[in-house]
């Protein structure tokens, strides 16, 4: 690992340990209530630890698939959904194959497409509108393409438009669709088709973010290729017993998205009124936003012990509580 590298990780560690309000990396601002994680350590403490976990997360699977009106053969589970990912991109990307996705996005994808010996093809957007350039996707989409988005998108907040998903299928290419963030926006899952998988996470609206649970439907035979590339293993016995936890109560999350959504047009209207600064429009659980010196407010809200995520021209606030949305918003005006 070079010396820069080790460096900025330094740095990052350290910024994390000072800052008083972390709103850099689209967590839940609420925590699990702890009845529920009292049911999952019982859970978990009835299996035996001295075996590994069930092959195939038989049981965590029915669940979802149950959720979701899908049959377990449809749902594939594992360490996060950026395993699931990377595990997709491993199936459906090879030496170049050409890759159509939105910029900026969540850069592991463009990092997995490259280790994977495929042609990145990434499609300039305009975070001020709030929506993803499916026009200028579809003019660069082959039926040989694979395509990689993220809609609401990480970072810049914006949606596919309505008919967008369907659109990218008719092209021939192969979607691979994370919703991450598609709790936020009132979506729901797209119903299956041979050329499309979709990622889901427990991370965000399900507030479980430290236990590293991920999914992902698709038909059956997609799954029967994917998982010809994933690794075994990947989950345990705590984060399974989570997952069926939380299916079982999804008032928790339920309310978790409302509390968020609520604040976060709260705090997009509080933000179009400070001198400085242009939100973009959001339909996730943050808000990508621009100032005129992005560096200087970053370092200037860092030193406030406030915590968020900078980018090379802009800046990303993830939601919180109220109390720190507050404070965010009082240091912004200061800074800004």
């Amino acid at each position: 690992m070079s010396r820069s590298v080790i460096a900025a990780m330094t740095a990052y560690t350290l910024e994390l340990r000072e800052a008083e309000i972390k709103l850099n990396q689209n967590e839940s601002p609420s925590d699990w209530p702890r009845e529920l994680k009292e049911q999952v350590l019982a859970r978990a403490a009835a299996r035996p630890w001295n075996r590994y976990p069930e092959f195939e997360a038989t049981e965590l699977r029915t669940a979802i698939a149950a959720a979701n009106g899908l049959a377990a053969e449809n749902i594939l589970v594992g360490n996060g959904s950026n395993e699931l990912l990377a595990a997709a991109i491993g199936a459906y990307v090879g030496p170049g194959t050409p890759v159509v996705f939105p910029r900026p996005t969540f850069t592991l994808y463009e990092k997995l497409v490259t280790i994977a010996g495929g042609l990145p093809i990434p499609i300039e957007l305009e975070p001020d509108i709030g929506l993803l350039p499916l026009d200028e996707m579809l003019r660069s989409v082959t039926p040989d393409a694979v395509v990689i988005l993220c809609s609401p998108n990480n970072p810049t907040g914006g949606v596919l438009p309505s008919g967008g998903l369907e659109a990218l299928l008719g092209s021939g290419a192969m979607v691979l669709f994370d919703r991450a963030y598609g709790d936020f926006a009132a979506d729901t899952l797209p119903p299956l088709h041979p050329r499309l998988v979709t990622f889901s996470t427990f991370s965000k609206a399900w507030g479980l973010a430290a236990l590293r649970l991920g999914w992902l439907a698709s038909t059956a035979e997609n799954c029967r290729e994917i998982r010809k590339v994933k690794l075994p293993y990947s989950l345990n016995v705590i984060s399974e017993a989570a997952a069926i936890v939380a299916l079982e109560n999804r008032a928790v999350r339920d309310a978790n998205v409302a509390r968020v959504v609520a604040e976060r047009e709260r705090i997009f209207a509080a933000m179009q009124a400070i001198g400085g600064v242009t939100p973009c429009p959001s339909r996730a659980n943050f808000i990508f936003f621009r100032v005129r010196e992005p560096r200087r407010v970053f370092e200037d809200l860092c030193a406030r012990g406030m915590l968020i995520r900078e980018y090379a021209d802009a800046l990303r606030v993830s939601i919180g509580s109220p109390e720190q949305n507050d404070r965010f918003l009082e240091a912004l005006e200061s800074c800004a």
